[in-house]
């Protein structure tokens, strides 16, 4: 495996682990700010969210790259689709 390949698999792993570290981290602190437990707990969800919409992404292009297409294109099912 080239120097490349292997960079390329090993940031696509960290932007996987990245991921998955935002959403458990999103999910509690909304579930925190619901409960009313910590003030800070709101503002946390809003940063966790803002990672997670930012590695996602990441991931896209990772897609892209896979399926053979440019950096530029979007990847595929992202028009009309809506994430909340």
């Amino acid at each position: 495996m080239s120097y490349e390949q292997e960079f390329l698999k090993d940031f696509e792993t960290w932007i996987n682990t990245q991921v998955t570290v935002n959403e458990m981290a999103m999910q509690q602190s909304r579930k925190i700010a619901r409960e009313g437990e910590d003030e800070h707990a709101a503002d946390a969800y809003i940063r966790y969210e803002s990672k997670l919409d930012a590695y996602k992404f990441i991931q896209g292009k990772f897609e892209n790259y896979k399926n053979g297409k440019g950096f530029h294109d979007m990847p595929d099912g992202l028009l009309g689709s809506r994430e909340y």
